[in-house]
């Protein structure tokens, strides 16, 4: 009865979104679950329910040490990542296990949500359905009160100034996409940068090849700890650690990541600017994302 009542709730969510498009709201993350068990079972309990759903395990991550990201792409990912101009940043799916308190909680991205922030030409409630279907669902959650409609999305910026989807940070050009990946690739495989090769997805039918980029402190001058920004961002509601990893975009023979300010502020568009919480707390954050990227694929 437990399930049967899920299944209900997340229908009826859907239905209200796809009849109400126009008008519908959105929020950034779905909880699929939560309740008792550890966190390695629950882990592998969670591949073995994507795999079945016909989702594809293509990374692991731990951003913080009581939870697992899990990256999972399928043929309908790869399907509307090919249809859309930039589309390869929704080729992966990002599904969260986390310990809470004596239980595990189970999260993942709005794929519907990221359809509209990311400007995709293909409608994502299927995938969203899969995920529902395979995971459960409690709830969506994220973004406090903010009323974010898809033409909102689709124009999204925190505050003006601040980045938008189509303002990303370029990160470098080179002869060929293969060279593009390789530098990548390479500047990942070096010592000391804190950063890290998570997963990588090419997409199929198109010059998209996404990387997924775990980040760790590197020092003073690179603070880019996934640790440190989740304790700013990630503090009420439903765990959000499904934030990391970060995607760099090979787009044809251009290397390129959305800016911090827009990636950051679309996940979380409740963040105050002041505050124990608030984005001035990330203040040298963005910088540092940018110029760690660059420096990744800077020939050396």
């Amino acid at each position: 009865m437990k399930r049967l009542g899920a299944m209900l709730l997340a229908a009826f969510a859907l239905a209200t979104t796809h009849v109400h498009a126009e008008d519908a709201t959105f929020k950034p993350f779905v909880l699929a679950s939560s309740g008792p068990g550890t966190l390695d079972v629950r882990t592998e309990e969670t591949v073995d329910a994507l795999e079945a759903a016909g989702f594809r395990l293509v990374g692991r991550h731990s951003p913080v040490p009581d939870s697992h990201v899990l990256v999972v792409t399928s043929d309908a990912l790869l399907q509307a990542a090919a249809a859309s101009d930039r589309g390869g940043y929704a080729a992966g799916q990002r599904v969260s296990v986390s310990q809470v308190d004596d239980g595990v909680e189970v999260a993942f991205v709005n794929p519907v949500y990221l359809q509209y922030a990311y400007r995709m030409e293909t409608d994502l409630g299927p995938v969203r359905n899969d995920l529902v279907d395979a995971l459960g669902y409690v709830r969506d959650c994220g973004g406090g009160d903010k009323k974010m409609t898809a033409e909102r999305l689709g124009k999204y910026r925190y505050m003006m100034g601040m980045q938008q989807f189509d303002d990303p940070s370029e990160l470098g050009s080179f002869a060929s996409h293969e060279a593009a990946v390789a530098a990548v690739l390479d500047g990942l495989a070096k010592p000391g940068d804190g950063l890290d090769l998570v997963y990588r997805i090419d997409v199929p039918g198109s010059s998209q090849t996404v990387i997924g980029i775990g980040m760790s402190s590197s020092g003073e001058d690179r603070r880019i700890d996934e640790a440190e920004q989740l304790a700013v961002v990630d503090f009420e509601g439903c765990r959000k650690r499904a934030y990391f990893p970060y995607e760099v975009l090979v787009n044809g023979n251009d290397v390129e990541a959305l800016h911090m300010r827009f990636r950051m502020a679309v996940h979380f568009p409740n963040l105050s600017m002041m505050g124990s919480h608030g984005f001035t707390k990330l203040m040298p954050f963005p910088g540092d994302i940018e110029s760690a990227l660059e420096a990744l694929v800077a020939s050396p």
